[in-house]
């Protein structure tokens, strides 16, 4: 008897333990996914037209204005499908590749920083582990 729980517990340990890293990629994956549908719902599929003004980025949508300086902007993370740009107060702007005048706008964004010393950090291989 000792013997088969032994054996049972090291079998169950060892398949915990090949198992466990997709199953907690999975759950991680899943709980993000679930959060940004929750707390962006309202604006998750609204056209914003975005777009430069005098030092600012301004976006404008249904729900109204923003405009953000340029110089509030810490910095921009570049990957394959999106474009984050990270504002000092904790926000994120983010871009879809997928917008008709992307690359227009990733140009005429890096020269506008270029002289701010803004960090553009670009990783266009990045997966979701």
């Amino acid at each position: 008897m000792d013997k088969f729980l032994a054996y049972y517990f090291l079998i169950s340990s060892a398949i915990c333990l090949l198992f466990y890293p997709f199953y907690y990629r999975w759950r991680y994956k899943r709980f993000y996914e679930k959060y940004i549908q929750e707390s962006y719902k309202r604006r998750i599929g609204i056209i914003t037209e975005v777009g430069f003004e005098d030092g600012f980025i301004t976006s404008k949508d249904s729900y109204g204005e923003e405009k953000i300086r340029l110089a509030e902007i810490e910095f921009i993370y570049e990957i394959k499908d999106d474009l984050f740009i990270r504002i000092k107060n904790g926000e994120t702007v983010v871009i879809p590749s997928k917008t008709p005048d992307y690359t227009e706008f990733k140009n005429d964004l890096t020269v506008l920083t270029k002289d701010l010393g803004i960090v553009w950090e670009t990783e266009l291989d990045w997966k979701w582990r």
